[in-house]
């Protein structure tokens, strides 16, 4: 189990404070106000009620007059504590929207995908972005406010009861203290576990959970009847991340309550050293019901479960999220992100300049991913002149996918430089408005038909008619005509009024997309085997159209059909190697075949395939 020493509390505290600050810095001052009136209110009202109960053996006027005192604390404290959790829920709804976002920034930020491909930062990233539905984080910021209520109002009767004698308030603070700190400690514990100590268990557990309870794994679940054995795995990978869980808090409880033995003694002392005093005649009806009181209220000074519990969510979610900001290179603090003024946003709008094709610059790449024993790209070198076609093919594992997330600036080379028109796209925002990319696995976006094809940023007034010259470039008028809702149409049958396209559509609305990019800025269009599950007559004629519509723009095409790229300027084979992948062939399609090399072999291979195929029908 963990050692939480009062530091580690302490820097909780403060990363909770800052984001109180950042977020919602006038409600939390007057957040802070309430509190403090309540907690007078609170105290004033134990010396009340106690002056009440002597005046009612003095005379009912003084009877009447701490009456009318002991209302009106009660009611200060009822309108001061009403205003204080209105107040306190607008404070936590822009806590929870800033927490929410330094997640989003977490998994955002950096550009490259190395923070996303490590499992580790990964899988915390994951457990962070389920932490904040979960309604004890919801509740948790409200419970700062309810707890610095009660902790002001345990100052109150510390001060009550330092008027009768100096030692049972410190007695008595020091008891509850130390077991408020256990209770702390425990629950900290309990979701410091949650959070860290489950990990890939946990991720495995929740996986499995998807597979039977999720649509898209039902149809193999059923038919080949895996839902015992995926229980059997659940089950174990569930009670294998939850077994340390479990057992910090058994042990942790233990230690917990053997420590109650000291507020409970300290509450035991003071309570008799009050009936001596009484017995003596040093302590009066009223000052008795004053002081018992106060030696009530200083259980304050202890836990809280509900408001307790929920703030040590929220603090070890804001620790977490502090910690993986920490290693992705964020500092030492939650800064919040400034959003961009109006004024300084750019604003794309209808193109002023003719198509500006890029130009791509590889100059002595090498590449390795952490978990690989050998390079993947090393010492590669490639141009391409602004308005070239090219095909980059070789075999399955020759870096082509990995080349182009290097050209997209998605991954970091080990050694070299890449640059689009002279600009680095790893840094470079300008240099990524130069590419449109359709990936083998493009995003099916949840988002009307426009939205996926605009997508990026807003168009001007003429988004309507850029927007569908990009779909019918593409082919797909034919998609737009079978929807009713057209445009505005969402693209999933999850929602109502929405629609499932088949592949082949979807494909074709990914095209119209990179067309719509290429009809803004970008000047360099890249297929990354995105019609991998097409025929090869189909991905010619896809990939034939796409050369069509975006002549005079920088292509390059990445496929494993050789049949579908003879038609581009040039054609780039790579080839596998221990010092990994380098280029072994350069030139067209006639070139290649002529030169007799890797290129060829691989054609009539594929070539000879396909007319037997042909044949056999």
């Amino acid at each position: 189990m963990p050692f939480f020493r009062l530091g580690t509390i302490a820097r909780r505290y403060a990363l909770h404070v800052e984001l109180l600050r950042s977020c919602a810095p006038g409600l939390s001052a007057l957040c802070l106000g309430l509190s403090l009136v309540v907690a007078a209110a609170t105290t004033i009202s134990l010396i009340a009620t106690g002056l009440l109960v002597a005046a009612l053996s003095v005379s009912d006027s003084q009877a009447l007059t701490w009456t009318a005192a002991t209302a009106a604390t009660f009611l200060i404290i009822l309108v001061t504590t009403s205003m204080l959790g209105y107040v306190s829920r607008a404070v936590s709804a822009r806590y929870l929207i800033l927490v929410c976002d330094r997640i989003v920034e977490a998994g955002a930020t950096p550009y490259t995908l190395a923070t996303l491909e490590d499992p580790q930062i990964s899988g915390e990233l994951r457990t962070l972005a389920e932490a904040p539905r979960d309604w004890l984080f919801q509740v948790g910021v409200d419970a700062t406010w309810t707890l610095l209520t009660i902790r002001l109002t345990a100052i109150g009767a510390f001060a009550v009861l330092a008027s009768w004698s100096w030692w049972p308030p410190i007695m008595l603070a020091i008891g509850w203290m130390l077991y408020s700190r256990a209770f702390t400690r425990w629950s900290s514990t309990i979701f410091d576990g949650l959070l860290d100590l489950t990990g890939t268990d946990r991720r495995r557990a929740g996986y499995l959970h998807g597979l039977l309870t999720e649509p898209s794994a039902a149809k193999e679940v059923r038919l080949f009847g895996l839902t015992d054995l995926l229980v059997g795995r659940f089950t174990t990978s569930w009670h294998k991340a939850q077994r340390l869980v479990w057992a910090n808090r058994t042990s942790s409880v233990r230690r917990t309550m053997l420590i109650l033995l000291a507020p409970l003694t300290a509450t035991g002392v003071a309570l008799s050293a009050l009936l001596v005093d009484v017995q003596r005649g040093a302590v009066g009806t009223g000052i008795l019901v004053t002081l018992v009181q106060a030696i009530c209220s200083m259980a304050a000074f202890g836990p809280h479960t509900d408001p307790q519990v929920a703030l040590a969510r929220t603090l070890a979610t804001v620790s977490a999220l502090h910690r993986v900001r920490t290693k992705i290179g964020f500092g030492d603090s939650l800064p919040v992100v400034p959003e961009p003024s109006p004024h300084t946003q750019r604003r794309p709008g209808r193109r002023t300049e003719a198509l500006r094709p890029a130009t791509v610059e590889i100059c002595n790449v090498s590449f390795s991913y952490p978990s690989a024993s050998r390079p993947t790209i090393g010492a590669l070198n490639l141009t391409i002149p602004a308005g070239q076609s090219l095909a980059l093919v070789g075999l399955n594992g020759a870096g082509k996918s990995t080349l182009i997330k290097l050209l997209c600036g998605l991954q970091r080379p080990d050694r070299g430089s890449i640059r689009i028109d002279g600009q680095d796209p790893q840094v470079d925002p300008a240099a990524r408005r130069r590419l449109a990319v359709i990936f083998q696995d493009f995003v099916r976006y949840h988002l009307t038909l426009h939205d996926n094809i605009a997508l990026r940023e807003p168009f001007d007034d003429l988004r309507d008619r850029t927007v569908q010259s990009a779909l019918h470039d593409a082919g797909g008028d034919e998609i737009l005509a079978g929807l009713r809702g057209g445009f505005d149409t969402v693209l999933s049958s999850e929602y109502d009024g929405g629609t499932d396209l088949s592949g082949g559509q979807w494909q074709r609305v990914a095209l119209a997309r990179a067309l719509a990019a290429l009809r803004r800025e970008a000047g360099l269009l890249i297929l990354d085997e995105p019609t991998s599950a097409l025929d090869v007559r189909a991905e010619a004629a896809l990939f034939d159209r796409f050369l069509t519509v975006a002549r005079g723009a920088t292509t390059i095409l990445v496929s494993h059909r050789l049949s579908s790229v003879r038609q581009v300027d040039r054609i780039v084979v790579l080839a596998d190697a221990p010092t990994g992948s380098r280029i072994i062939e350069d030139g067209t399609h006639q070139e290649l075949i002529k030169a007799d090399g890797q290129y060829a072999e691989l054609f009539r291979l594929q070539s000879s395939r396909f007319t037997r195929l042909e044949d056999a029908r």
